[in-house]
């Protein structure tokens, strides 16, 4: 049981908006699992509404994901991040993302995008690419062996804001604080993404407001 569950959450990591359809042979080739076992998954996440199969015999996420999605932003405790997202980025005209810790990659959970803003990326990124990722992994570990700079996010934690180039996005600079609501690692973190030539002119100013918001939020919700 415990092991259909598991291939079941690797077909469901497939779905992408890249790549937003697979056919059970797809499925079956990108996992290394037979052709009949990729069936059945896709049967059994598609009675689930987990998926749902169309005409031509591919499959697309179901509309159950979006309400699972829903709730768990209605019930994860950050509904007070959004409102200080949405008046950072009224009051600086630039993009602030919420994103999520999700099994060591970066979730862009929503963005508050004002007109000439910054795009979020699409899907979940690893974590060094971004400084999200840096603030959440440096909540998780002192540091790795294969960390691009070595003591970076020792040094993140002493400060409780990474400050440095979106790598998954050209030409884009961002300041990202963790979100910390109990005793354990953050999950969640904002950030204000801009930008380069924009974000360096202000840089000192965006870096306070993101430490600043993020530590208002984290009362927030502790209370």
């Amino acid at each position: 049981m415990l092991a259909s569950v598991h291939k079941a959450a690797l077909v469901l990591d497939l779905f992408s908006v890249e790549r937003p359809d697979w056919g059970p042979t797809e499925v079956a080739e990108e996992l290394r699992i037979a052709k009949s076992t990729a069936h059945a998954l896709l049967g059994e996440l598609t009675s689930a509404g987990l998926t749902e199969r169309l005409p031509c015999g591919r499959y697309r996420l179901g509309w159950r994901t979006l309400g699972l999605a829903q709730t768990k932003l209605a019930t994860s405790g950050y509904r007070e991040i959004t409102p200080t997202t949405r008046r950072l980025a009224s009051h600086f005209s630039e993009t602030v993302h919420i994103t999520a810790w999700e099994r060591g990659r970066v979730l862009y959970v929503a963005s508050e995008r004002p007109p000439g803003g910054v795009a979020a990326p699409t899907e979940p990124i690893a974590a060094h690419l971004t400084p999200p990722g840096t603030v959440l992994l440096a909540e998780r570990t002192a540091g790795t062996g294969d960390w691009p700079e070595p003591g970076e996010l020792e040094r993140t934690r002493r400060r409780g804001y990474a400050v440095g180039a979106q790598r998954a996005l050209e030409g884009v600079d961002c300041a990202a604080a963790p979100v910390r609501t109990s005793d354990g690692p953050a999950t969640a973190a904002i950030a204000l993404c801009a930008p380069r030539d924009r974000f360096q002119a202000r840089r000192d100013q965006y870096t306070r407001a993101i430490a600043g918001a993020a530590e208002r939020v984290a009362r927030s919700v502790r209370r």
